[in-house]
C-alpha cells in the first residue's frame, strides 16, 4: 500500500532548523492525548524518581506495563505508560506527539523530572521527543533505549514493504527509510543535558544490525551497553532485552549516577539470573515464548 503523506507538522520536525527553535505545537486533540496515558503509583512525593514506560511497535501500553510490572514494582518507583494509536503500529511521528504530551504531564503531577525505559520503537521515540521538542530535555534527566531501532533494522527493509504494504511505524523503522535519514542527518544522536544508555543483544531478531563497527540501537554520545559483553554467550530476544538483568541493572545505576550507565559498576553478579529483580524465571521464559517479534 502507499503510506499517506506525512503533515505540515512532520515536515516541520524533520528539518535541521526546527531542533533549534521552539516547541512544534501538538496537532492531535488534549482529549485524545490525555486519555491515552495511565499511570501506576502516586507521582507526587514519590521516594523514587518516576518512570515513563514507553512500548514497542505491536503492543499498547497497557500490555508493555503487565509484562514489566514484576520488575516496577520491585524497583518500587511509581510508573506512567502511554496507549498509542493502532498497537503503536500508526505513524511514529504522531505516536511521538503522544509521548510528549505524556511527559509533560507526568513530569507537572510529579513536581520534578523523571526518566525513561523504552523498548524498541520506545527506545526511538524519546529521541523523536527530545530532539524536537527541546524543552523536554529539563523534564527527562535519563532514557533507557532497550533494542532501540535508531538507526533502522534490517530484517525489515523498505523494499520489502513495497510489494504488499506494510504499516506506518514499520515502514519508517526499516532500514533505508527517509525517515530515520531525516533523524540522523542531526548532529547530536543524545540530545542533552539528559543522560541517555543503550542496551543491545547481538541474538535480537527482529532490530539488527547489533554488532560490528555500527550497530544500529547504540547512539553517539550514549554509554552503549552490549548485552553479550557483560553475560557473554547469553541468548537473550529482541523483547527479551527490556527485561534482561543486565538492561535493569545499567538503568539502576545510571538513575543511582549522574550521567549514563557505567559497566565497571554494575553488581558483580549480575549475569546470575537472566531478568530483572521481581520477574519469575520460569513464567517470564514462557511470557517470551509467547510475545513473537514485537519491533
Amino acid at each position: 500500500m502507499r503510506l499517506p503523506l506525512v503533515t505540515a507538522l512532520a515536515v516541520l520536525a524533520l528539518s535541521p532548523a526546527a531542533a533549534r527553535a521552539a516547541d512544534p505545537p501538538l496537532t492531535v486533540s488534549k482529549g485524545k492525548l490525555a486519555a491515552s496515558l495511565k499511570c501506576a503509583g502516586a507521582l507526587k512525593g514519590s521516594a523514587k524518581q518516576p518512570l515513563m514506560l514507553v512500548t514497542g511497535t505491536g503492543a499498547s501500553g497497557d500490555e508493555a506495563h503487565a509484562i514489566g510490572k514484576g520488575a516496577f514494582d520491585a524497583w518500587g518507583a511509581p510508573v506512567c505508560w502511554v496507549n498509542f494509536p493502532d498497537y503503536t503500529t500508526g505513524d511514529v511521528q504522531i505516536a511521538a506527539q503522544y509521548l510528549v504530551a505524556g511527559i509533560r504531564t507526568q513530569a507537572r503531577r510529579a513536581g520534578r523530572p523523571i526518566a525513561i525505559f523504552g523498548i524498541s520503537q520506545g527506545g526511538l521515540l524519546p529521541r523523536i521527543a527530545l530532539t524536537y521538542w527541546p524543552s523536554l530535555r529539563a523534564k527527562v534527566t535519563d532514557v533507557l533505549a532497550a533494542a532501540g531501532t535508531q538507526h533502522g533494522t534490517n530484517v525489515f527493509t523498505t523494499a520489502a514493504c513495497l510489494p504488499g504494504g506494510c504499516p506506518p511505524a514499520v515502514w519508517q523503522q526499516a532500514a533505508g527509510s527517509k525517515f530515520l535519514a531525516a533523524l540522523n542527518a542531526q548532529p547530536d544522536e543524545s540530545p542533552g543535558p539528559t543522560a541517555w544508555t543503550t542496551v543491545r543483544s547481538t541474538s535480537d531478531e527482529v532490530v539488527q544490525p547489533q554488532g560490528g563497527a555500527h550497530p544500529t540501537s547504540a547512539l553517539k554520545g550514549a554509554a552503549n551497553v552490549l548485552i553479550q559483553s557483560v553475560c557473554p554467550g547469553r541468548a537473550t530476544s529482541h523483547i527479551g532485552t527490556a527485561l534482561d538483568s543486565v538492561t535493569f541493572a545499567a538503568f539502576a545505576d545510571a538513575l543511582g549516577h549522574r550521567g549514563p550507565a557505567k559497566l565497571s559498576r554494575l553488581p558483580k553478579d549480575v549475569c546470575a539470573h537472566p531478568y530483572a529483580p521481581g520477574l519469575d524465571e520460569a513464567g517470564t521464559t514462557s511470557l517470551l515464548g509467547l510475545a513473537g517479534g514485537l519491533t
